[in-house]
């Protein structure tokens, strides 16, 4: 560490309110995306949304933070709340675990040693809704009692304020690298005041992410005072190894705002130097608001929807923004980045990336990034195998170049090979190759048990059920990417391992069960017994997971006598009036019957339904699950927003199809919400999906440049561009 350190609920929000940050906000042109774009959704509930300033992919999240009251705060900000810490520069979207939340920065007024503290010696204020202002790439909060409107604003790796101090007593910052809420702790803070100007320094920290180390440079428009001090009050049981922790910047009384313009960098100071450099140096706040929403507007304007339903388009609008959140950029302008092996690196070629939550990403968001960008998935997975050079393995849950191994399944495994199918990646396919069967041959987590046994024992292993079916899913995408170089073994021997599901199935309740190694189901059982991480099953239930077999819905369906049975049983998921009991997860929400559209195991279960006789009834809950689970307002999320999965899961069920099988295996027909949408392709070719008839009835068929389509529209159909018709029934 030392060689890294010296040299590397409440009230809703009404539309009306919503339109009023957004349309009506100053700097919005009225025919803009970012009209639509409400990034409080979220911000309630259980969502774990930010509502603050960044830029698409950007590796500042620059919000305001909250004192954490549990797990509803996990993104640091909860729209229940009225108390106000700071605004800090690292943020997560919509986890079920804390962190981040780096170098906090708070206005005030007044003798900073007698401020009012909170139970963990930390000064606050409080701030109404009314006086809070979010849209993309910009924030802003009315303080009354400090007698200042702070604005904030970002650049991909600067964060951007703007301080509009009134009153008679002295305008101040206070910035504090001791502060830190949920998991993140800080192990060792640095400041050095250059001159009258600027600061530097850094940060390290342990929590989710074992080793954080984040380094900064601060550069202020006008000369400040200032003084040192230590943490007010430290962790119980714990010594901020530092001499001083916070710094006190006095600005006087000054005639024109307060700006500050905050350079990170996650290899050394020289690297955010050269970061505000590149990005911000000689531009003013307003400047660096309208590239932060222009970049807003290009990258949202892939997308063009027609439509009359303001309320659809600003939910649709606003899952497009939270999509395009993460994975993040990790590198610096340079290119040096902090590698997964604590060496800083410099890796000609891509662009470095962190924050893959792939247990949850896998399914549609990074499908989505085919589709929006995807002349941004080559740095990705060039991302993921470098996480596999410096480690042996590629990663699972990656949070800022940190194994969080918080997750089941070896997930990095369909993005790359979905890439390499799609034509997107020009990595190393022989690289490729040895990248996903070293994970898939590795002996944590019970592989071993699944090779050994042909699936994961129940008495060995926990959530055995859930592991067996999400390996099974991964070596179908090793199997497909194995057979698309050439290399049959392989692919013959992963076929094989995706076949795993069958071991499971039980045809006397129809049901994926747990069984022991001697080949016995486990008993008692109960498909709606729950009990958090410590089952079968992974935030879940039996009836939760009993479809994932995404790789295999024909060989699936085939396991019920008949197809009738197969539909009673989808029938009955969403249907049965019999409650979850046991330790019920809180990741558990979104419930209609046993279907729990909150966490990311059944995101593909309705449209199963297209592949039987009777595609209208996954149609019907599609548009109720479009209607009731996701909403114009603060808690309009059914569930946490896991790094975009939930919004994206939204933005394809919205255009009408959903990858059931994200490994290039083509888009499933669902359900159009719009009128019309206009998507833009690279090499300046349109798809434009259209629907005719009533969008309150079913789809009876859709058309590719007039040629009709079958179940599935392929990747490559798709991108040729063209037009899309869904005709409806009525």
């Amino acid at each position: 560490m030392k060689h890294l350190l010296l040299g590397s609920a409440a009230a809703l929000l009404s539309l009306a309110a919503c339109a009023s940050q957004t349309a009506d906000s100053p700097n919005l042109a009225a025919k803009s995306p970012l009209v639509y774009v409400d990034p409080l959704i979220g911000t309630g509930g259980h969502g774990h949304t930010f509502p603050g300033a960044v830029v698409p992919f950007g590796m500042v999240q620059l919000s305001p933070d909250n004192p954490s009251k549990g797990w509803d705060w996990t993104s640091g900000y909860h729209y229940s709340d009225d108390t106000l810490l700071g605004f800090s520069h690292t943020h997560l979207s919509g986890t079920g675990v804390g962190d981040m939340l780096d170098l906090l920065v708070m206005p005030f007024r007044g003798d900073y040693l007698k401020r009012e503290r909170d139970d963990k010696g930390r000064i606050f204020t409080k701030y109404s809704h009314q006086g809070e202002v979010a849209q993309a790439g910009y924030y802003a909060l009315e303080l009354p009692a400090e007698q200042v409107k702070a604005e904030l604003t970002a650049s991909a790796r600067v964060g951007v304020h703007q301080y509009s101090f009134s009153g008679e007593q002295d305008a101040q910052l206070l910035l504090d690298l001791g502060y830190a809420q949920n998991f993140d702790k800080p192990v060792t803070t640095f400041i050095r005041v250059e001159n009258d100007h600027t600061i530097v320094g850094y940060r390290v920290s342990t929590g989710w992410a074992k080793l954080q180390p984040l380094y900064f440079v601060a550069r202020f428009n006008q000369p400040f005072s200032y003084q040192l001090y230590q943490a007010q009050k430290p962790a119980k049981g714990e010594q901020l190894q530092a001499e001083q922790s916070q710094i006190v910047l006095n600005f006087g009384q000054p005639k024109t705002a307060v700006e500050a313009q905050m350079a990170l960098s996650y290899t050394s100071i020289a690297g955010a130097k050269r970061n505000l450099a590149a990005e911000t140096a000689g531009k003013n706040f307003a400047t660096v608001k309208q590239q932060a929403q222009q970049a807003w507007a290009a990258q949202l304007g892939r997308f063009e929807v027609q439509d009359d339903n303001q309320v659809n388009k600003t939910k649709f609008y606003t899952a497009l923004y939270h999509s395009f959140l993460a994975p993040q950029l990790f590198s610096d302008v340079d290119g040096a980045f902090f590698g997964a092996d604590g060496a800083t690196h410099i890796q000609p070629g891509y662009q470095r990336h962190s924050l893959f939550s792939l247990w949850d990403t896998f399914r549609a968001l990074h499908p989505l990034l085919t589709l929006s960008n995807p002349e941004r998935v080559d740095d990705m997975v060039k991302s993921m195998l470098g996480f596999y050079d410096e480690t042996g393995l590629l990663p699972s849950w990656d949070l800022m170049s940190n194994e969080t191994d918080v997750m089941i399944g070896y997930h990095a495994v369909p993005v790359i090979a979905d890439a390499y199918l799609k034509g997107l990646t020009s990595a190393d396919p022989e690289h490729l190759l040895r990248a996903v069967k070293a994970s898939a041959m590795q002996n944590k987590f019970g592989t071993d048990l699944y090779r050994q046994y042909g699936y994961v024992p129940s008495e060995l292993e926990l959530e055995a059920v859930s592991k067996t079916l999400e390996y099974a899913f991964d070596d179908a995408a090793i199997a497909r990417l194995a057979q698309a170089m050439g290399k049959t073994d392989d692919a013959t021997v992963f076929n094989q391992r995706a076949q795993s599901y069958r071991q499971l199935f039980d045809r006397s309740t129809g049901f994926m069960r747990g069984k022991t190694k001697d080949g016995q189901f486990v008993s008692p059982f109960s498909p709606t017994y729950v009990a958090h991480r410590t089952t079968d099953y992974t935030e879940a239930n039996a009836w939760q997971y009993n479809f994932f077999v995404p790789h295999d819905v024909a060989g699936m369906m085939a396991l019920y006598p008949t197809e009738q049975a197969f539909l009673a049983k989808l029938d009955e998921l969403f249907t049965t009036k019999e409650k979850m009991h046991g330790d019920v997860s809180p990741d558990i929400t979104g419930l209609i019957g046993q279907y729990a559209h909150g966490n990311e195991p059944v995101h593909h279960v309705a449209y199963l339904y297209a592949f039987t006789s009777a595609p209208e009834k996954g149609q019907h809950w599609l548009r109720h699950i479009r209607d009731t689970m996701y909403k114009a307002q603060p808690d309009g999320l059914a569930g946490n927003d896991d790094v975009g999965q939930m919004s994206a899961w939204y933005v394809f069920s919205a255009l009408g199809f959903y990858p059931v099988n994200p490994v290039d295996d083509g888009f499933v027909r669902g359900l159009p919400q719009f009128r019309d949408v206009r998507l833009a392709l690279p090499g300046g070719k349109q798809l434009r999906i259209r629907t005719e008839g009533d969008l309150a009835g079913t789809v009876k068929g859709w058309q590719l440049n007039g040629q009709a389509l079958g179940l599935k529209l392929s990747y490559q159909q798709l991108m040729q561009g063209g037009e899309l018709v869904f005709q409806m029934n009525r």
